[in-house]
């Protein structure tokens, strides 16, 4: 029995749903969009595990709670600094104190933003050093749930993305743009790895399941640039697109800095629970199968 605390996000979403597939007893917070009924409005700021329990539980303590619910735009969190810490930090440390108090296993989903993007394919040993504000908030929890929790998962991913039309992914985004004929500006080398959220999802359930405990990375070996991936998917959804360029950092409207070298080497989780995290190809094609028709257009 789980409790994913911000289901309601990209990720979140995709971990509910993989739960209700694989027949396991879940529930599901929102803060603001309900996409489904069965959810229940929950803030992190102000409302209180335990009552979360006894009314929708009957009382009894759920296997883990999955804390997805943040803030996770680096531009909101610098623009907003304050406003992002009550949520990234002070809310999300009232929660893991709820949690501890209550015996409930911590899974704290992190982020390649922990690092400072020097070097990509980063280890679980290399030691952090974020230079966003959101990174900061990252790690910053990280410590806390390491210095608090004795039982707990921290789970770092890289970049999270659909395999079907329409999700909140890079991938809508390149198809909106194409679609519009608008530029696809990518910083020049930025890097990562591209880790489809259901593998994500699974990658979660299955380190539970296996009683992992301490700090993993959650993440696939796909890794390319961003003008790497946008090339290949304009050129596999829509036969090409000349609107692609790479752009310097200062000719980008960044308000906060950027990772240009991400990426996770995740093979000791992947060893370790024995996932198979799907490739470049076989996301896109997946993707290409779920497509509304596209009218023919030599603009592209």
């Amino acid at each position: 029995m789980y409790l994913i605390i911000g289901a309601s996000g990209f990720i979140g979403k995709h971990i509910y749903d993989y739960c209700i597939k694989e027949g396991i007893d879940v529930l599901g917070t929102y803060y603001s969009h309900p996409d489904k009924p069965e959810w229940i409005k929950f803030d992190i700021c102000t409302d209180d595990l335990r009552n979360v329990c006894q009314q929708n539980f009957h009382g009894k303590i759920p296997d883990a709670v999955i804390l997805c619910g943040a803030n996770a735009s680096i531009d909101s969190c610098k623009m907003n600094e304050e406003a992002s810490k009550q949520v990234n930090i002070d809310g999300m440390q009232r929660v893991i104190q709820q949690m501890k108090a209550l015996g409930v296993k911590c899974v704290f989903l992190s982020s390649e933003a922990v690092f400072d993007g020097n070097k990509g394919m980063y280890q679980e040993e290399d030691a952090p050093n974020p230079i966003t504000v959101y990174g900061k908030q990252k790690l910053k929890i990280e410590e806390y749930i390491a210095e608090n929790l004795k039982e707990y998962l921290i789970l770092r991913v890289s970049r999270a993305t659909g395999s079907r039309y329409g999700e909140k992914d890079i991938l809508q985004e390149f198809y909106s743009k194409i679609r519009n004929h608008e530029e696809i500006g990518c910083l020049k080398n930025q890097s990562f790895c591209v880790t489809e959220v259901n593998d994500i999802a699974a990658g979660i359930v299955k380190a539970l399941d296996y009683g992992l405990n301490g700090l993993y990375h959650l993440s696939s070996a796909n890794y390319t640039t961003r003008y790497e991936l946008a090339k290949l998917y304009a050129e596999k959804v829509f036969g090409g697109y000349q609107k692609i360029v790479e752009k310097e950092y200062k000719e980008l409207p960044f308000l906060d800095k950027r990772h240009i070298y991400g990426g996770l080497l995740g093979s000791k989780l992947e060893t370790l629970i024995g996932i198979h995290f799907l490739s470049i190809d076989e996301i896109i094609r997946q993707y290409i199968d779920t497509l509304p028709a596209i009218r023919n257009d030599s603009n592209y």
